[in-house]
């Protein structure tokens, strides 16, 4: 097989599918180019929030750029379910991180002032004592000393989210071509040969959207991209009497009536997506801690997903050579409606948006 395309989208998770769909309603001919089902697919774990609240300690530019996507959420919501009939369960009631101690309840107080303080426009949020939560979340524990609260947050269904979006995609004539990972990438005068396992595919422009996987492509490019896995595992409780109305990070409602507790963070696993019985018995017995009630629910499932991560944590945007786009986040889902509606625009006119420009590498070499 040997197929042209003005952009070849290199990855079919959320922030390629995002892409390709973006770029499809602008009229760019594109292709969305994917590993397959044994692909390290973040999304398939995701937790399914749409947060604005914390992100932008270490980058400032981060909070505006997530505010911004929040805002553009409930667009996408309505257009994804007029073109393809799927809900994708999206509720902006407003999020909740539950704090396990006084201190981490002091800590999260300084730092979202750090971040309200820098950031250009509203951002409210409330601390939140254990009455004031409780008359929220009437089943939060008697011992836990408060939690953050912002009402732009919310929460969608990240498999019902990649359903639309590919969907949606192929309903406008996109192609995404599964079993397609890229294996090389060389240039033919201006254009870029993506070598796959199908054959090659020749584009005038390319965008790095493949998660962990942007750290190889990159390389294939004579640029480094510095990218970590993080993983985190995941519970899912039988289906529960009580509804959430809000979202909250650790113990999550779902549209069917079961729990998703997470919680964990661990930078030593590598690229292991095995789930652990420390972790997955620690994250439990904190979400009985925060919810007394769980301890009489099963837990029916648990996985484990890998977060793709930079070395700040916010998102990288950057052309890292003429006609090469990068396109990496470990935030796909709150991030998505940006990367359908703006930065597929990016990659249609070459200019990158005045909001993104604070994302590039230079960052984290000291030239940004």
């Amino acid at each position: 097989m040997q197929l042209e395309t003005d952009v070849a989208v290199i990855g079919g998770g959320l922030v390629g599918i995002a892409l390709g769909y973006g770029l499809s309603l602008r009229g760019i001919d594109n292709v969305v180019l994917d590993e397959g089902d044994d692909a390290i697919r973040a999304s398939r774990g995701n937790f399914g929030l749409v947060w604005v609240q914390a992100k932008g300690l270490g980058l400032p530019a981060y909070s505006n750029w997530a505010m911004h996507a929040v805002s553009r959420w409930p667009a996408l919501s309505d257009q994804l379910l007029a073109e393809t009939g799927i809900d994708v369960e999206l509720v902006q009631n407003g999020g909740l991180y539950l704090c396990r101690t006084p201190e981490e309840l002091a800590t999260r107080a300084a730092n979202l002032a750090t971040i309200q303080s820098r950031h250009a426009g509203d951002y409210d949020y409330d601390i939140l004592d254990n009455a004031a939560l409780r008359r929220l979340v009437p089943e939060i524990g008697p011992d836990v000393p408060g939690a953050s609260y912002s009402r732009y947050d919310g929460q969608a269904n990240p498999l019902r989210l990649l359903q639309a979006f590919h969907r949606a995609y192929q309903k406008r004539g996109g192609r995404a071509l599964a079993n397609s990972g890229v294996l090389d990438i060389t240039r033919r005068g201006e254009k870029f040969v993506l070598k796959t396992a199908r054959g090659e595919i020749v584009a005038g422009r390319i965008a790095l959207a493949a998660g962990l996987g942007n750290a190889g492509l990159g390389d294939m490019l004579g640029v480094k991209i510095p990218l970590v896995p993080v993983r985190g595992q995941v519970l899912v409780t039988e289906r529960v009497p009580m509804k959430l109305d809000y979202a909250i990070e650790q113990v999550r409602g779902t549209g069917d009536g079961t729990l998703m507790i997470g919680g964990s963070w661990e930078e030593e696993a590598g690229y292991d997506l095995g789930t652990t019985f420390d972790v997955t018995t620690r994250i439990a017995a904190e979400s009985m801690f925060f919810f007394p009630f769980l301890e009489n629910i099963r837990v029916v499932r648990s996985w484990s997903a890998l977060r793709i991560i930079t070395p700040d944590a916010a998102p990288a945007y950057e052309e890292v050579v003429p006609g090469a786009f990068l396109i990496t986040c470990h935030s796909g889902v709150s991030l998505a409606a940006l990367h359908a509606y703006e930065s597929a625009g990016w990659l249609e006119e070459g200019r990158i948006p005045e909001q993104m420009e604070p994302f590039s590498l230079a960052r984290f070499s000291g030239e940004g």
